[in-house]
């Protein structure tokens, strides 16, 4: 787009003023503003695009720290699980012994 923008900007700049030359610069000139037009667009759509693959990947972040948090949660209350499962056992042992004398 600067490319064009200079190319037109230099264009401007011509000695020669014929009837002919002025036409052909001024189609020429249409052209060049109908491809800056084309590549203004693009770019929109273009940042457009990027806006939103960047809300996907702020979502899939949250939606990641939700599992995770969710999956910390489930490992601890497994081990409390766990924990309160063996504390059981050791109990039951310990009550065995007692009635084993």
């Amino acid at each position: 787009m600067e490319r064009l923008s200079t190319e037109k900007f230099n264009l401007m700049d011509v000695g020669e003023l014929t009837v002919g030359r002025m036409q052909v610069q001024q189609r020429y000139l249409i052209e060049l503003d109908r491809q800056i037009g084309e590549i203004k667009t693009e770019s929109l759509e273009l940042q457009n695009r990027v806006e939103m693959a960047l809300q996907e990947v702020v979502q899939a972040q949250k939606e990641r720290k939700v599992l995770e948090k969710l999956e910390e949660k489930q490992h601890l209350i497994y081990l409390q699980e766990v924990k309160h499962e063996e504390q059981k056992q050791l109990d039951e042992m310990g009550n065995r012994s007692k009635f084993a004398f």
